[in-house]
């Protein structure tokens, strides 16, 4: 007895999705509906859900229809017994029930216990209904069921005979399989396509077939084109080879040998179906193209291989990836389009008519309708077809056969299910693992099927996978050949909703999958070789997804689990072996600590020791280098720089540190010696400060002094040169005669007539006059140098002598003994006035005068003094004293003024207020030319053959205000910088950043003071600004005082300097009516240390800025300079400090007047300068004092004076290793506070008082301040100070001659980055 069957899923049924129909669908069902309800017996209506009528038949046997939300009834369809004995007995069965009364399905299912569906399809003549079903149904109708088991029986075998007879019948229609050659006959409505694909082949000996998945592509070449190749073939009476393969994993490694024909083998065609597998199944790269060359061999000339390739058309992007594929594409490929109506209804009606068997009309138009807006829709037309072939009634295809199996949409589905649904569990679990096997997850495009070999079958320790395959094969959802087992066609993956829910659901677990399997097969193919199996991370996911608790290894062929076990097995052999070695290594550590210890302890004394004496050596080179670098800053000023970067580059000791930054500080920029050996050639300096003239041997050379290059040369006459041009272009030579005459070097030829050598010649600054002055004459002439022709004579002066005279194109100046100067105006003939006629003495009896005109100025040295006019306003510029000065030189644009003599050079601002701003000592050097350089701020003087170079940037700077600023203050964390400027009766502050200079406020203006007798306004004149910063930066207090005047308002403003406002205003008047003279701001702005200068001295006092009020009046003698700790426990003025309110006296430096305080930024130190150039070093408490720096500023200009050079600012580097210390002639000097010795010679600076100083944030840049020259910046960082050294010795080199001089013990190694 079978089984009974379960009940198979309709369209519409829970768990059967079904696709939404389209509005001529739904015309459609509902014309079916109106003819079925004009056959059916019953007329009684019901208001169905949705408010439309719908039949509602008596057997209660209901559809259930997915459409609009809406349920409708359905009756049962007529039955005729004629057909067959499943027929004959299910009418019979609706007799039974109808005389019972026409009991209701629903009220027979309470009673059989079976459903009402169950009981409905007894009688619905589709099948027959299994015994105990039957039993059922006719106790339920209240009949004896015996007599309708013979009944039963009888159908049963007479059924089984039909079946047989069906059995032996071959299906005109594949079903979803492929047409195959032999079914050529079968395969209707592509003619039209094969001839194009005939046409196609005959032209191109590479084409390609593109189309959808499920639009007939394999069909197309087997049953369509195979045949019209093999006639063609037999027409040609040529011997030919026709093969069709699919590409697999190894395409080239498995068909190469057959892609290869050779000159005497016959023509080859190939048909390559399944072309994606290339991309899909094929992984190596290397494979996949070697098998592209060998198809691709067939567009060569002369080859005997013809190729046709289909392919999917969502793999078109593909094949585009190898460029010589690309190519043959163009032109040689055919599009599989969809059939048309007509060729759909050959499809339907030719195979039919092929077998003998007919086709309803209605079937054919409802298929057309189906299958004609339906992509891929093949596989499933013909699927649907075979199911409707199996569904026949005698010789006719009806359309309610075709409903019965599902149409088209649900034809596939429904036949999966069916099969899957008989399937055990065990064989559903062994199921789902053979089709996951048999699909390859797409990668961007869509899944395809995977061929399955006969030996991955048998791999497989599943005992039911056989069975279901052949179960599947059966149902014709797999095909089965001689390679293996693969999907009938991939419309079942896009058609059975439960294959796509699995592949879903285990995606990431296929990609792995997959990948497994081939690991396995490099595996084998290696003879299990252990370096090819998993390991890491991929061992672990792998067997997260294989091996896990829940799974076991479920779904994997014995290969693939011996595999991961094998894998497994090799870690944790490795493992072990890793435990055992570490173990043995840690014995083995062990055993040799003892030993090592003591060998380590001795090694690491020794390796101290070495390292110890190479450190030791390598600070004495350094030290060693860092001397000489000081020693030759004068005699070789250019290998002193590079020297002090080596030092620096040995060892960063204070000492290197002194040497690299004393080279970044020196004046010495470099030196030229002539070449000419000895003291007996002729020197002289050319005015123009760049050529050196040197004549020796009758010949003369001119070198520039910048470059050291050799410029020109020449003859020159026999004689004693006297002097020089400007270029060396004329020279004054005493002839043989005891005369003097001029010689041109350019043209060789002499100037003018010859000279008595009692005559002095002067050749003028421009070159193209030259002054002539005799002793028995008180005149001197002006003459030409082309030609030698007088120009201009000066008249009589009276019968006395000229002591000098000078002269530039336009003027000549004369010196009468014992008169003054006169001034002549060679073009107007006439005498120019000016503050130099009173200046009796000039042109003294006891003393010779040196007169110079140059750059509109008139210079006259006389002894030791040196005096300056403006030949154009004709007022004196400068009168100063030099002792022992026996040069002066006014440089080319008449700002300053250089005088060389008494063992020094200075340089004078013009006009000069005093003191000079640049001092360079000459260090027992004869000094025997100076000029300035025209072209940059450099000043060159002559010593013996060697031309000096000082570099004169800083104190030529052209930020020079000629109306200077009346306050200014750094912060001391380097940020800003405060400046306080008068302008008229007002006062302007302004911050500025001293990173960029930016000004980024104009504080509002300070309100003035009053006079408390009753002036309303207090005169500019008598007023200074008051300026200071907080310990931090943070805050600023500005304000106006009017010293030693009582006052009734006396306001200051706190400003805060990163908000950008003012914070308070205080009024110091509320106190006292004396101004104060000083002030120091407290931390964070909150407290205020003022100074005021009353009839009994100084008194200090503190403010509360918060409360506007003052806090204490300091007891004891007081002080103006005035310094707050950071953290604002100590108060230090003039030799006393504030301790927690109490004043102590405190000698901060042996006694002396102090002039300048500063506290380290952390508070760590604390420094104080006196009037002597003197500073004192303290710890940050006060209590200890570390030491004294001695006073290196230079001696005073006029030491009869006894006048030093005052300390005026001081400041700490936030990293607490250097001091900068100002003076107010203009010095700033740099001091290792470790050390405490100075780095370097005293910074360039522009000459005059450094107000003040602070250190940027980072202690790379050292920031100074005055009234004319508000800010300069100076590179105290060693890294950046090597490349700016380096430049300024024009990236050169020690030569390793050098090297082995200065650095004997070291290697050789370049300074300059």
């Amino acid at each position: 007895m079978r089984a009974p069957r379960r009940d198979r899923a309709r369209p519409g049924h829970p768990g059967v999705v079904s696709r939404p129909l389209s509005h001529r669908r739904k015309q459609t069902q509902h014309r079916r509906y109106e003819q079925l309800l004009r056959r059916t017996s019953q007329s009684e209506w019901v208001l169905a859900r949705g408010g439309r009528n719908v039949p509602c038949a008596a057997d209660q046997h209901v559809l259930q229809v997915c459409e609009r939300g809406f349920t409708m009834g359905r009756p049962e369809l007529p039955v005729d017994p004629a057909a067959g004995p499943v027929q004959r007995l299910a009418h019979d069965l609706r007799e039974l029930r109808r005389s019972a009364g026409g009991v209701s399905y629903r009220a027979m299912a309470k009673k059989a216990g079976f459903s009402v569906t169950t009981l409905a399809k007894a009688a619905s003549g589709e099948r027959l209904p299994s015994l105990a079903v039957l039993q059922a149904y006719v106790q339920a109708c209240g009949a004896d069921p015996v007599p309708w088991e013979t009944r039963w029986a009888e159908a049963e075998a007479l059924d089984e005979e039909e079946r047989q007879e069906d059995a032996d019948a071959a299906p005109p229609y594949r079903g979803l399989a492929r047409f195959e050659p032999d079914d050529c006959e079968l395969f209707f409505g592509r003619d039209r396509l094969i001839d194009e694909l005939s046409e196609l082949t005959r032209g191109s000996p590479f084409a390609v077939v593109f189309g959808a998945s499920g639009s007939g592509k394999s069909s197309l070449l087997r049953a369509g084109l195979i045949p019209v190749l093999r006639e063609r073939i037999a027409q040609q009476g040529r011997t030919a080879v026709l093969r069709i393969l699919t590409p697999g994993a190894r395409p080239a490694t498995t068909y190469g040998h057959l892609l290869t024909p050779t000159a005497d083998d016959p023509d080859s065609w190939v048909v390559v179906d399944q072309f994606e597998e290339v991309f899909t199944l094929c992984r190596e790269r290397a494979e996949r193209d070697r098998f592209l060359d060998l198809l691709l061999a067939a567009r060569d000339p002369g080859s005997r291989l013809r190729v046709l390739i289909a392919v999917r058309s969502d793999f078109y992007a593909r094949c585009a990836e190898h460029p010589r594929l690309a190519e043959a594409l163009h032109g040689s490929g055919l599009l599989v389009r969809s059939m048309t109506a007509d060729e759909l209804r050959e499809a339907v009606i030719g195979p039919a008519q092929a077998a003998g068997l007919i086709v309803e009309r209605t079937l054919t138009a409802r298929i057309v309708e189906d299958v004609l807006d339906e992509p891929g829709g093949l596989p499933m037309l013909s699927h649907a077809l075979l199911e409707t072939w199996r569904r026949r009634k005698g010789r006719t295809l009806a359309l309610a056969a075709y409903e019965a199996a599902g149409g088209v949409r649900g034809a596939i589905a429904a036949s999966a299910e069916e099969v899957y649904g008989e399937l055990s569990p065990a064989q559903a679990h062994a199921a789902r693992h053979l089709l996951l096997r048999m699909v390859e997850p797409g990668q961007g495009n869509a899944d395809t099927r995977r061929p399955l070999s006969w030996e991955e079958m048998a791999g497989w320790e599943d005992p039911e996978v056989r069975a279901v395959a052949g179960r599947l094969t059966r149902a014709r959802l797999l095909i089965t050949d001689d390679d293996g087992v693969q999907l009938a066609h991939e419309a079942l993956i896009t058609c059975w909703p439960r294959l796509r829910e699995w592949i879903d659901a285990d995606r990431e677990r296929l990609r792995h999958h997959r990948q497994l399997t081939d690991a396995t097969r490099t595996w084998l193919e290696h003879d299990r070789d252990p370096g090819t199996l998993y390991r890491g991370t991929r061992l672990a996911r792998a067997e997260e997804l294989f091996a896990g608790d829940d799974r076991g290894y479920d779904g994997l062929t014995s290969e693939e689990k011996a595999f991961l076990v094998t894998a497994a097995e090799q870690r944790a052999a490795e493992g072990r072996a890793t435990t055992r070695a570490r173990r043995r290594n840690r014995t083995l550590a062990a055993s040799l600590c003892a030993v090592l210890a003591v060998a380590l302890v001795v090694g690491l004394t020794a390796v101290r020791l070495r390292q110890d004496s190479e450190k030791q050596t390598t600070d004495t080179a350094a030290r060693r280098v860092a001397s000489v670098a000081e020693a030759l800053r004068t005699t070789d000023p250019r290998t002193a720089m590079l020297l002090g970067v080596a030092a620096w580059r040995i060892s960063p000791l204070p000492e290197s540190r002194r040497a690299l930054l004393g080279a970044l500080a020196q004046p010495e920029l470099g030196n030229f010696t002539d070449p000419a050996p000895g003291d007996t050639p002729e020197r002289f300096l050319d005015v123009s400060g760049r050529t050196l003239l040197s004549i020796s041997d009758d010949t003369w050379r001119t070198w520039d002094a910048g470059t050291h290059r050799r410029i020109a040369s020449g003859p020159v006459p026999h004689g004693a040169v006297l002097g020089a041009g400007p270029g060396g272009r004329v020279l004054v030579i005493h002839t043989a005669d005891r005369t003097q005459r001029l010689w041109d070097t350019r043209t060789r030829r002499w100037i003018g007539d010859s000279l008595p050598f009692s005559d002095t010649v002067t050749l003028g600054a421009s070159g193209r006059n030259y002054l002539v002055r005799s002793p028995d004459d008180d005149r001197a002439g002006l003459y030409s140098v082309t030609d030698g022709h007088l120009v201009f004579r000066t008249p009589s002066a009276g019968r006395a002598e000229l002591t000098h005279a000078a002269a530039d194109d336009r003027l000549l100046a004369v010196c009468p003994r014992g008169l003054a100067p006169q001034v002549w105006d060679t073009s107007a003939r006439s005498v120019r006035s000016g503050a130099w006629t009173s200046a009796r003495g000039v042109c003294g009896d006891d003393t010779d005068t040196l007169l110079g005109l140059t750059g509109g100025r008139l210079l006259a040295l006389a002894g030791d003094r040196v005096r300056v006019w403006d030949t154009t306003s004709g007022r004196e510029l400068a009168d100063v004293s030099h002792q022992g000065a026996d040069s002066a030189v006014v440089s080319a644009d008449g700002s300053f003024l250089a005088t060389g003599g008494g063992q020094e050079i200075r340089v004078w601002r013009l006009p000069s207020g005093g003191a000079p701003v640049f001092r360079h000592s000459l260090d027992n050097e004869t000094l025997s030319g100076l000029a300035w350089d025209s072209s940059r701020p450099l000043l060159r003087y002559l010593e013996g053959g060697t031309v000096h170079t000082l570099d004169l940037t800083r104190t030529l700077t052209h930020t020079w205000r000629t109306s200077p600023l009346t306050g200014v203050r750094l912060s001391p964390d380097g940020r800003t910088l405060a400046t306080a400027e008068r302008i008229g009766d007002r006062y302007v502050f302004r911050l500025r950043s001293t990173r960029d200079g930016r000004l980024p406020r104009t504080l509002p203006d300070p309100s003035h003071p009053v006079f408390r007798t009753g002036i309303p306004t207090v005169p500019a004149d008598v007023t200074e600004p008051l300026l200071s910063f907080s310990p931090d930066g943070g805050m600023f207090a500005y304000g106006v005082s009017a010293r030693g005047w009582d006052t009734v308002s006396q306001r200051l403003t706190v400003w805060d300097v990163a908000a950008g406002r003012a914070k308070t205003t205080v009024d110091l008047a509320r106190a006292s009516a004396m101004p104060p003279d000083a002030i120091a701001l407290g931390p964070g702005g909150r407290t205020l240390l003022a100074a005021r200068l009353t009839d009994d001295g100084f008194v200090n006092e503190t403010w509360d800025t918060t409360e506007r009020r003052r806090t204490a009046l300091l007891p004891g003698p007081a002080g103006r300079h005035l310094a707050v700790s950071r953290d604002g426990g100590l108060l230090v003025t003039d030799n006393r400090v504030v301790r927690a309110g109490r004043s102590h006296a405190h000698d901060l430096v042996q006694h002396d007047d102090i002039a300048a305080i500063s506290f380290a930024p952390d508070g760590s130190g604390l420094a104080t300068g006196d009037g002597t150039g003197r500073v004192a070093l303290w710890d940050g408490d006060l209590r200890h004092r570390v030491g004294i720096l001695r006073n290196v500023f230079p001696a005073p200009v006029d030491p009869s004076s006894g006048s030093a050079e005052s300390i005026t600012a001081l400041a700490f580097s936030p990293d607490g290793s250097t001091l900068a210390v100002g003076g107010d002639a203009g010095t700033v000097q740099l001091w290792d506070i470790s050390t405490q010795q100075p780095l370097g010679p005293s910074l360039p600076t522009s000459g005059e008082s450094a107000d003040t100083l602070a250190f940027s944030p980072d202690s790379t840049m050292l920031y100074a301040g005055g009234k004319h020259v508000q800010l300069q910046r100076y590179v105290v960082d060693p890294d950046r100070a090597v490349s700016l050294v380096c430049s300024r010795a024009g990236n050169a080199e020690l030569t390793r001659a050098q090297w082995r001089t200065y650095v004997p013990d070291r290697p050789y190694r370049r300074v300059c980055p």
